[in-house]
């Protein structure tokens, strides 16, 4: 009796296995969709300030969707713009000569690398690329965005008040 319980209970299982096997669909593997960011992440938001003797003070301007720079004495404004990094920009007249003045950004390690939409279509080394980082001033560490434009080696040190750009900046050019 026992054997009989036992040899039906496994015919069940292996029926109920083979039929949960066939009715069971199949799923794809899908590549994970990774965009670019939607927002300006909060610790950059904010005005910063830069100082150089020869050009004085160049200033930007940054929300969570708009970048206004004033740099060398020249004005720009920049809009948030989201895409598939795995896609990336097409390299077309309309995004060369980018009329939206668009930007995008996106993490890469502790960095940010944000920029105007043409520059997506150059080689990565010629993005620039933004970071937080510390400074002392009077005595306190202060955090200041460090802005490295492209592959040339120059930085630039971005303060959250005028008087701490030039402040900076006499420290680190003598």
């Amino acid at each position: 009796m026992k054997i009989t319980k036992v040899v039906s209970a496994v015919l069940v299982a292996t029926t109920l296995g083979g039929a949960l096997a066939v009715v069971t669909p199949s799923t794809t593997a899908q590549a994970k969709t990774k965009m670019s960011l939607k927002t300006i992440p909060k610790q950059f938001r904010g005005t910063w300030y830069h100082y150089e003797k020869a050009d004085g003070y160049d200033y930007q301007k940054i929300s969570a969707t708009k970048m206004k720079d004033h740099f060398e004495r020249k004005n720009s404004t920049r809009t948030m713009h989201q895409f598939d990094l795995n896609k990336g920009i097409k390299n077309t007249k309309t995004n060369i000569k980018n009329p939206h003045k668009w930007m995008f950004a996106y993490k890469s390690g502790s960095k940010y690398i944000m920029d105007s939409w043409d520059a997506y279509i150059l080689p990565s080394q010629y993005r620039s690329t933004y970071s937080m980082t510390t400074r002392n001033y009077k005595g306190k560490k202060v955090k200041v965005i460090k802005n490295t434009p492209t592959n040339s080696g120059t930085w630039y040190i971005y303060s959250p008040s005028k008087a701490m750009a030039k402040h900076l900046w006499n420290l680190d050019n003598k």
